[in-house]
Protein backbone atom coordinates (compact mmCIF):
# COMPACT_ATOMS: atom_id res chain seq x y z
CA UNK A 1 0.00 0.00 0.00
CA UNK A 2 1.94 2.83 -1.11
CA UNK A 3 2.34 6.04 0.52
CA UNK A 4 2.78 8.53 -2.45
CA UNK A 5 0.14 11.34 -2.27
CA UNK A 6 -0.13 14.76 -0.51
CA UNK A 7 -2.93 16.13 1.03
CA UNK A 8 -2.27 19.31 -1.30
CA UNK A 9 -3.23 17.14 -4.26
CA UNK A 10 -6.54 16.59 -3.40
CA UNK A 11 -7.32 19.42 -5.90
CA UNK A 12 -10.47 21.81 -6.17
CA UNK A 13 -13.90 20.42 -6.81
CA UNK A 14 -15.68 19.59 -10.28
CA UNK A 15 -18.61 21.73 -11.36
CA UNK A 16 -21.47 19.09 -12.97
CA UNK A 17 -24.03 20.07 -15.14
CA UNK A 18 -27.51 20.81 -12.99
CA UNK A 19 -29.54 18.02 -15.21
CA UNK A 20 -31.16 16.64 -12.27
CA UNK A 21 -34.69 17.34 -10.49
CA UNK A 22 -34.87 20.52 -9.05
CA UNK A 23 -35.95 19.23 -5.67
CA UNK A 24 -36.13 15.87 -4.04
CA UNK A 25 -37.82 14.99 -0.84
CA UNK A 26 -36.44 12.14 1.77
CA UNK A 27 -39.02 10.91 3.95
CA UNK A 28 -38.64 8.95 6.75
CA UNK A 29 -35.92 7.73 8.04
CA UNK A 30 -33.05 5.55 6.44
CA UNK A 31 -34.38 2.49 7.68
CA UNK A 32 -38.18 2.64 7.28
CA UNK A 33 -38.89 5.72 4.66
CA UNK A 34 -39.48 6.91 0.87
CA UNK A 35 -38.12 9.24 -1.72
CA UNK A 36 -40.33 11.83 -3.56
CA UNK A 37 -38.75 13.33 -7.01
CA UNK A 38 -35.86 11.29 -7.12
CA UNK A 39 -33.23 11.63 -8.89
CA UNK A 40 -31.22 8.61 -10.91
CA UNK A 41 -27.61 7.95 -10.97
CA UNK A 42 -26.15 7.69 -14.37
CA UNK A 43 -24.55 4.48 -15.22
CA UNK A 44 -21.30 5.76 -16.27
CA UNK A 45 -19.49 9.73 -15.95
CA UNK A 46 -16.43 10.95 -15.13
CA UNK A 47 -14.79 9.40 -12.52
CA UNK A 48 -17.85 6.65 -11.62
CA UNK A 49 -19.43 3.59 -13.38
CA UNK A 50 -22.54 1.91 -12.15
CA UNK A 51 -21.69 -2.22 -13.17
CA UNK A 52 -23.38 -4.72 -13.74
CA UNK A 53 -25.37 -6.41 -11.34
CA UNK A 54 -26.33 -2.98 -9.48
CA UNK A 55 -27.11 -1.40 -12.61
CA UNK A 56 -30.37 -3.87 -13.16
CA UNK A 57 -31.25 -3.71 -9.45
CA UNK A 58 -33.57 -0.63 -9.83
CA UNK A 59 -31.75 0.81 -7.09
CA UNK A 60 -30.10 3.91 -9.11
CA UNK A 61 -32.33 6.55 -7.49
CA UNK A 62 -31.35 8.92 -4.67
CA UNK A 63 -31.95 12.76 -3.55
CA UNK A 64 -30.58 15.12 -5.75
CA UNK A 65 -28.15 15.83 -2.88
CA UNK A 66 -27.01 12.32 -2.78
CA UNK A 67 -25.97 11.43 -6.64
CA UNK A 68 -24.66 15.01 -7.35
CA UNK A 69 -22.08 14.46 -4.00
CA UNK A 70 -20.99 11.36 -5.78
CA UNK A 71 -20.34 13.04 -9.10
CA UNK A 72 -18.38 15.67 -7.18
CA UNK A 73 -16.33 13.37 -4.90
CA UNK A 74 -15.61 10.73 -7.97
CA UNK A 75 -14.52 14.04 -10.35
CA UNK A 76 -12.57 14.98 -8.03
CA UNK A 77 -10.34 11.73 -7.48
CA UNK A 78 -10.07 11.42 -11.34
CA UNK A 79 -9.12 14.47 -11.67
CA UNK A 80 -6.10 14.01 -9.29
CA UNK A 81 -5.27 10.66 -10.19
CA UNK A 82 -6.16 10.04 -13.89
CA UNK A 83 -7.75 6.48 -14.74
CA UNK A 84 -9.82 6.31 -11.33
CA UNK A 85 -13.19 4.46 -11.52
CA UNK A 86 -15.09 4.56 -8.48
CA UNK A 87 -17.40 1.93 -8.78
CA UNK A 88 -21.20 2.44 -7.29
CA UNK A 89 -23.68 -0.17 -6.26
CA UNK A 90 -26.89 0.49 -4.24
CA UNK A 91 -28.69 3.06 -3.66
CA UNK A 92 -32.56 3.38 -3.06
CA UNK A 93 -35.43 2.68 -5.24
CA UNK A 94 -37.41 5.18 -7.42
CA UNK A 95 -39.65 5.76 -4.55
CA UNK A 96 -37.74 4.67 -1.24
CA UNK A 97 -38.81 1.75 0.30
CA UNK A 98 -37.00 -1.55 1.79
CA UNK A 99 -34.65 -3.08 -0.54
CA UNK A 100 -33.91 -6.67 -0.46
CA UNK A 101 -30.18 -7.39 1.85
CA UNK A 102 -30.68 -4.33 3.07
CA UNK A 103 -31.73 -2.60 6.50
CA UNK A 104 -31.61 0.71 5.43
CA UNK A 105 -31.52 2.74 2.33
CA UNK A 106 -35.27 3.40 2.07
CA UNK A 107 -35.24 7.17 1.89
CA UNK A 108 -32.86 7.90 -0.79
CA UNK A 109 -30.03 8.90 1.55
CA UNK A 110 -27.73 6.11 1.31
CA UNK A 111 -25.14 4.69 -1.12
CA UNK A 112 -22.76 1.80 -1.31
CA UNK A 113 -19.37 2.66 -2.63
CA UNK A 114 -16.85 -0.43 -3.52
CA UNK A 115 -13.83 0.43 -2.23
CA UNK A 116 -10.86 1.71 -5.28
CA UNK A 117 -8.53 -1.08 -5.80
CA UNK A 118 -5.33 -1.27 -7.57
CA UNK A 119 -3.60 -4.64 -9.81
CA UNK A 120 -0.08 -6.10 -8.63
CA UNK A 121 1.75 -2.92 -10.40
CA UNK A 122 -0.25 -0.32 -8.66
CA UNK A 123 -2.40 0.62 -11.68
CA UNK A 124 -6.15 1.26 -11.36
CA UNK A 125 -8.43 -1.84 -10.87
CA UNK A 126 -11.60 -1.51 -13.51
CA UNK A 127 -14.85 -1.96 -11.34
CA UNK A 128 -16.22 -5.63 -11.98
CA UNK A 129 -19.50 -7.35 -10.49
CA UNK A 130 -17.45 -8.13 -7.60
CA UNK A 131 -17.44 -6.61 -4.24
CA UNK A 132 -13.96 -7.32 -3.40
CA UNK A 133 -13.50 -8.73 0.27
CA UNK A 134 -10.30 -7.41 1.40
CA UNK A 135 -8.19 -9.26 4.35
CA UNK A 136 -5.70 -7.90 6.50
CA UNK A 137 -2.96 -8.41 3.84
CA UNK A 138 -4.95 -5.83 1.79
CA UNK A 139 -5.33 -8.57 -0.53
CA UNK A 140 -8.97 -9.27 -2.09
CA UNK A 141 -9.35 -13.07 -4.04
CA UNK A 142 -12.71 -13.30 -3.12
CA UNK A 143 -16.44 -11.93 -3.18
CA UNK A 144 -19.24 -12.54 -0.78
CA UNK A 145 -21.59 -9.82 -2.46
CA UNK A 146 -23.31 -9.58 -4.57
CA UNK A 147 -22.58 -13.28 -4.76
CA UNK A 148 -20.14 -15.74 -3.16
CA UNK A 149 -17.45 -16.12 -5.47
CA UNK A 150 -13.86 -17.83 -4.34
CA UNK A 151 -11.73 -16.90 -7.04
CA UNK A 152 -11.70 -13.33 -8.41
CA UNK A 153 -9.14 -11.66 -9.97
CA UNK A 154 -6.46 -10.39 -7.32
CA UNK A 155 -6.82 -6.96 -6.50
CA UNK A 156 -5.29 -4.85 -3.64
CA UNK A 157 -6.95 -1.68 -1.57
CA UNK A 158 -6.02 1.34 -3.18
CA UNK A 159 -5.22 3.46 -0.04
CA UNK A 160 -4.40 6.49 -1.85
CA UNK A 161 -7.74 6.78 -3.70
CA UNK A 162 -9.96 5.51 -0.93
CA UNK A 163 -8.58 8.16 1.12
CA UNK A 164 -9.07 10.59 -1.34
CA UNK A 165 -12.55 9.86 -1.99
CA UNK A 166 -13.08 9.74 2.11
CA UNK A 167 -11.53 13.62 2.05
CA UNK A 168 -14.01 14.68 -0.92
CA UNK A 169 -17.02 13.26 0.65
CA UNK A 170 -16.71 14.59 4.31
CA UNK A 171 -15.23 18.05 2.72
CA UNK A 172 -18.05 18.41 0.63
CA UNK A 173 -18.58 21.84 0.26
CA UNK A 174 -22.66 21.00 -0.45
CA UNK A 175 -24.05 18.22 0.76
CA UNK A 176 -23.39 17.34 4.47
CA UNK A 177 -21.86 13.60 4.79
CA UNK A 178 -23.68 11.67 8.48
CA UNK A 179 -21.92 8.62 8.37
CA UNK A 180 -19.28 6.41 6.21
CA UNK A 181 -19.58 3.12 7.13
CA UNK A 182 -16.46 0.73 6.71
CA UNK A 183 -14.84 -1.71 8.97
CA UNK A 184 -12.35 -1.41 11.88
CA UNK A 185 -9.37 -2.31 9.48
CA UNK A 186 -10.25 0.26 6.76
CA UNK A 187 -11.03 2.72 9.27
CA UNK A 188 -7.33 1.96 10.56
CA UNK A 189 -5.86 1.63 7.27
CA UNK A 190 -7.01 5.41 6.38
CA UNK A 191 -6.44 7.25 9.47
CA UNK A 192 -3.00 5.88 9.39
CA UNK A 193 -2.75 6.58 6.16
CA UNK A 194 -4.05 10.12 6.38
CA UNK A 195 -1.90 10.69 9.48
CA UNK A 196 1.41 9.10 7.36
CA UNK A 197 0.35 11.46 4.96
CA UNK A 198 0.56 14.88 7.53
CA UNK A 199 -2.77 16.07 6.86
CA UNK A 200 -3.88 18.60 9.05
CA UNK A 201 -4.62 17.43 12.42
CA UNK A 202 -7.97 18.54 12.05
CA UNK A 203 -8.68 16.92 9.02
CA UNK A 204 -8.01 13.21 10.46
CA UNK A 205 -9.89 14.08 13.89
CA UNK A 206 -13.08 15.20 11.30
CA UNK A 207 -12.57 12.17 8.87
CA UNK A 208 -12.29 9.57 12.36
CA UNK A 209 -15.41 11.13 13.50
CA UNK A 210 -17.32 10.25 10.31
CA UNK A 211 -16.02 6.66 9.94
CA UNK A 212 -18.07 4.10 11.75
CA UNK A 213 -18.26 0.58 12.33
CA UNK A 214 -21.53 -0.53 12.07
CA UNK A 215 -22.26 -2.51 15.07
CA UNK A 216 -25.88 -4.39 13.41
CA UNK A 217 -24.16 -5.25 10.23
CA UNK A 218 -21.01 -6.94 9.53
CA UNK A 219 -17.46 -6.36 8.07
CA UNK A 220 -17.47 -3.57 5.31
CA UNK A 221 -14.38 -4.98 4.07
CA UNK A 222 -15.79 -4.81 0.40
CA UNK A 223 -17.36 -1.26 0.08
CA UNK A 224 -18.09 1.99 2.17
CA UNK A 225 -21.66 2.74 2.97
CA UNK A 226 -22.08 6.53 2.76
CA UNK A 227 -24.99 8.58 4.26
CA UNK A 228 -25.66 11.94 3.66
CA UNK A 229 -27.90 13.93 6.25
CA UNK A 230 -31.82 15.45 5.46
CA UNK A 231 -31.44 18.84 3.21
CA UNK A 232 -32.94 21.97 4.15
CA UNK A 233 -35.76 21.10 1.77
CA UNK A 234 -35.98 17.31 3.05
CA UNK A 235 -36.20 19.07 6.95
CA UNK A 236 -38.39 21.98 6.09
CA UNK A 237 -41.14 19.15 4.42
CA UNK A 238 -41.38 18.10 8.02
CA UNK A 239 -40.98 14.18 6.82
CA UNK A 240 -36.92 13.55 6.94
CA UNK A 241 -36.00 11.91 10.27
CA UNK A 242 -32.50 12.43 11.15
CA UNK A 243 -32.39 8.78 13.29
CA UNK A 244 -33.36 5.53 12.64
CA UNK A 245 -36.68 4.12 13.14
CA UNK A 246 -37.11 1.44 16.20
CA UNK A 247 -37.58 -1.68 15.38
CA UNK A 248 -41.73 -2.67 16.30
CA UNK A 249 -41.93 -5.40 19.37
CA UNK A 250 -44.01 -7.69 17.25
CA UNK A 251 -43.08 -8.92 13.14
CA UNK A 252 -43.25 -6.04 11.22
CA UNK A 253 -44.50 -1.98 10.64
CA UNK A 254 -48.05 -2.12 9.76
CA UNK A 255 -48.14 1.64 7.86
CA UNK A 256 -46.28 2.41 4.58
CA UNK A 257 -44.79 5.63 4.41
CA UNK A 258 -45.82 7.98 2.03
CA UNK A 259 -43.41 10.63 0.75
CA UNK A 260 -45.43 13.55 -0.97
CA UNK A 261 -44.16 15.51 -3.81
CA UNK A 262 -41.92 18.33 -3.11
CA UNK A 263 -44.77 21.06 -4.24
CA UNK A 264 -46.95 19.23 -1.97
CA UNK A 265 -44.90 18.63 1.39
CA UNK A 266 -44.10 22.62 1.03
CA UNK A 267 -47.61 23.81 0.78
CA UNK A 268 -48.46 25.11 4.51
CA UNK A 269 -52.20 24.07 5.42
CA UNK A 270 -55.12 26.64 5.22
CA UNK A 271 -56.38 28.20 9.07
Amino acid sequence: MPLNASAQELGPSIDFPDTMTPNSISCGSTNRGALSDSSQMPIQGLGFVMAEPWRSRGTRYGTRELVSLVQRASGQVAELYPGSQLSVADMSKEQGGPIASHRSHQSGRDVDLIYYAMDSSGAPFFPDSHMAYYTETGEATFARAPKRVDNIPKRYFDLKRNWALVRALVFDTETRVQHIFVSRRVKRWLIHYATELGEPREIVAWADKVLHFPKESRGHNDHMHVRIGCSTDDLNSGQCRRTSAPKPRRGKWNQIIQCPRPAEALVLPRR
